[in-house]
């Protein structure tokens, strides 16, 4: 399952509709999908209306970010964490907040912290919805950091 996709409404880090990267999915085998745009929910109604027509299981999260700068992605379990996730983010983005480095206590809602962010923060007190996220690119690091 691919766990960090973007479309479009990513600004500079996604080149497919919601719809482009169904079909991507689908003549991939891919069974489920979460989308996962940055600091936006633009595309995830269509994503979700759109999803049976290729037999995919759709997932919602959020992407948060400061600039470039990936603090987490926020992945739903179901409508009230996707309500969860939106909260968070409206809130920062009206007040002009910036994304804090560590998700609050999400009770509906799994997060999952950059690699990158962990090595270097030292953050090794997850709760139980907190992940560590491996990119392709982190595997050659992995056994030597000190999570191993």
């Amino acid at each position: 399952m691919y766990l960090n996709c973007h479309s479009y409404y990513s600004l500079r880090y996604g080149a497919f509709s919601e719809v482009a990267l169904l079909e991507l999915a689908r003549e991939n085998q891919v069974t489920q999908l979460v989308l996962t745009d940055i600091n936006n929910t633009s595309a995830g109604l269509n994503f979700v209306r759109k999803a049976p027509e290729y037999n995919i299981k759709p997932i919602l999260g959020i992407d948060f970010r400061n600039g470039a700068d990936q603090c987490f992605v926020g992945i739903a379990k179901n409508n009230e964490g996707y309500e969860e996730l939106n909260s968070f983010l409206s809130t920062h983005l009206h007040e002009e907040k910036e994304i804090p480095q560590r998700a609050p206590k999400f009770k509906h809602a799994y997060v999952i912290y950059p690699f990158e962010k962990i090595l270097l923060n030292d953050q090794s007190d997850f709760g139980e919805q907190e992940f560590i996220g491996i990119s392709i690119r982190d595997l050659r690091r992995l056994p030597f950091s000190s999570l191993v």
